[in-house]
């Protein structure tokens, strides 16, 4: 449920801005002409079947455009945004006045319709988020640019669309209309017309309401603990005798380094299963002047994991990084390696405005960072509905081919919980050889590590890679629905890792 507050910021003004636009409506009559009124007999007017019709189509058109952008998007939307019935119901008054507030209501109705649809495609999306992500839409294909126009078009032609729809009906018949409507969305409004599992309930995935209001879901996604985080002013705890990964880099072995924090990488109970995981690859020790891997203990959220490995944190409070000051990235790896001349560039297959990387990543030293946002069109995974990691390793080579002194930094994103098997193409991994059944969510995140790093072995072969040092690193443990699977096929709170030098 959303709270009071939230309610009281578009709601209240949307129906209290109705309700004194019917007030004066319907008292001009009362204060020009009180003795004609009461001679008067009041009678409803009798329904006409057009203007129900007409009344309808008030109702329609506004969600016409959504229900054509969630089909081609694969998003999910209400059948009926309710947010535009305060709207309708000013322009069916047919006064001028009530008409520019109806159509003011409609494009803040829409403002919330659109973050709906944006934020399932760039999650943690924001208003701040949105007007960050709005100059890319002239990179993105032409496809995403048609839409965008539409919606402009939509924006600027809808409200008069609506005024001269509500001037071939009236308020009464637009009334009996909604009101049944707005009662039976009161008492139904949990019900859905179809319903997605548990991983994408979060940032609007799983809205598949009959009638539902787009400002409300907006209001109790942004309300979730795990947002609210996302705008608390981050405390910083140093990392003191921890170990992180990033260790080995304090002295590099080559003038080109990859380094991967592997979303959801832990230490299985049997290091045959985390063998049998990197098996391209040390099938290839003979072409690698070092080999070496291990785990240590680490819990916490994925920024926390990548703090460690960059900045020598051991712990945030608060994931508003944006209001971090530069002087807390100042000996971030990425800063101090630019200092040695080092190229530095930062990838991540979800959007910028996760975990606020959009400003925390250029103040920890990335002088490059290639988000979601910049690359629209390529294949995306269930994971944030990201850009899956399997058709990104074109990008690590392209670096390494341009620089002879650099640093590529990969947050991966395909292996984030639920660990879906439709992201899941190479199933070379036999979980039950090595004792882990094969129908468990370790499973399949070991399943989708094997299948990134069996992409990572192709990729070392390529011969911009040669001299490339390489670290790998779990950013925390996998978190899984079955506790009992944690506790029994993985060593606890541990994150693995992996170090590597491609001979020159």
């Amino acid at each position: 449920m959303v709270e009071d507050a939230s309610c009281s910021l578009f709601y209240c003004l949307a129906w209290r801005l109705l309700c004194f636009f019917i007030i004066i409506y319907f008292s001009r009559g009362l204060l020009m002409e009180p003795s004609s009124l009461l001679s008067k007999q009041i009678r409803l007017p009798s329904l006409r079947l057009k203007y129900f019709a007409y009344a309808l189509l008030l109702v329609v058109l506004p969600n016409l455009l959504f229900w054509i952008l969630a089909g081609l998007t694969g998003t999910a939307r209400p059948i009926i945004n309710l947010d535009y019935i305060a709207a309708a119901a000013l322009f069916a008054l047919g006064w001028k006045p009530a008409k520019w507030a109806g159509g003011l209501l409609f494009w803040v109705a829409l403002l919330f319709d659109v973050l709906m649809l944006v934020m399932q495609q760039f999650p943690f999306m924001d208003l701040l988020g949105a007007l960050y992500l709005a100059p890319f839409i002239m990179k993105a294909p032409l496809l995403y640019q048609i839409l965008t126009g539409s919606l402009l078009l939509y924006l600027l032609l809808m409200p008069l669309i609506l005024s001269k729809t509500a001037d071939k009906t009236d308020f009464f018949h637009v009334s009996v209309l909604v009101v049944p409507l707005l009662i039976a969305a009161y008492f139904t409004g949990h019900l859905q017309y179809y319903e997605r599992s548990a991983q994408f309930n979060l940032f609007g995935a799983n809205n598949f309401y009959y009638a539902k209001s787009q400002y409300l879901l907006y209001s109790s996604s942004q309300n979730a603990d795990f947002i609210k985080q996302g705008f608390q002013s981050p405390v910083f705890m140093p990392l003191k005798n921890q170990q992180r990964a990033a260790s080995h880099l304090l002295k590099p072995q080559s003038d080109k380094i990859l380094m991967i924090v592997a979303e959801s990488w832990g230490q299985p109970d049997k290091q045959a299963l985390q063998d049998a995981v990197l098996a391209k690859l040390s099938e290839q020790k003979d072409r690698f002047s070092v080999w070496e891997s291990g785990s240590f203990n680490f819990i916490g959220a994925t920024v926390e994991g990548e703090m460690r490995e960059l900045c020598s944190y051991s712990r945030v409070h608060g994931f508003g990084l944006r209001r971090a000051p530069n002087e807390k990235f100042a000996q971030c790896l990425p800063n101090l390696m630019k200092k040695e001349g080092y190229r530095t560039f930062a990838l991540h297959g979800a959007s910028s405005a996760l975990y606020d990387r959009f400003s925390w990543y250029p103040k920890a030293g990335f002088e490059e960072v290639k988000t979601a946002e910049n690359m629209i069109g390529k294949k995306t995974c269930s994971a944030f509905g990201g850009v899956c990691d399997s058709v990104l390793f074109d990008e690590v080579s392209s670096f390494f081919g341009k620089y002879n002194k650099g640093l590529f930094y990969w947050m991966t994103l395909t292996s984030h919980a639920d660990y879906p098997e439709s992201d899941l193409f190479d199933h070379r991994l036999q979980c039950d050889q090595y004792g882990l059944p094969t129908d468990t969510d370790l499973c399949r995140n070991f399943s989708l590590h094997t299948q990134f790093f069996d992409g990572l072995a192709e990729l070392v072969k390529r011969p911009e890679m040669k001299g490339v040092e390489v670290i790998v690193v779990g950013d925390h443990p996998p978190p899984v629905k079955n506790i009992g699977e944690t506790i029994k096929y993985l060593e606890q709170g541990r994150v693995a890792w992996l170090h590597f030098k491609v001979k020159d």
